[in-house]
């Protein structure tokens, strides 16, 4: 799974999304390691469960950063489901 960003926190936190994901669109957040438990929609920014709960200042952050950047993740989403290069997006 490749990142869309450049690392948050020193590389605690990371944006990460994958080629040929189920819909909707979304990215996956690596926080200590753990890829499987966060994920956000890139529209809505709403968070896809199961997964636990990342701090409110860590979730206003990655909110903020997916909403700043929506175009170009929903872009780099298109080249993953086409089995295209992802890009660090920001």
């Amino acid at each position: 799974m490749p990142p869309v960003s450049h690392p948050f926190k020193k590389g605690l936190l990371v944006i990460l999304m994958n080629y040929n994901d189920h819909a909707p669109p979304h990215v996956h957040v690596k926080y200590q390691n753990d890829v499987r438990s966060y994920r956000i929609e890139i529209k809505t920014r709403q968070w896809m469960k199961p997964g636990q709960i990342l701090s409110p200042k860590l979730k206003r952050m990655v909110e903020s950063w997916v909403e700043a950047h929506e175009k170009e993740l929903l872009e780099q989403w298109q080249n993953a489901m086409n089995n295209e290069p992802i890009e660090i997006v920001g």
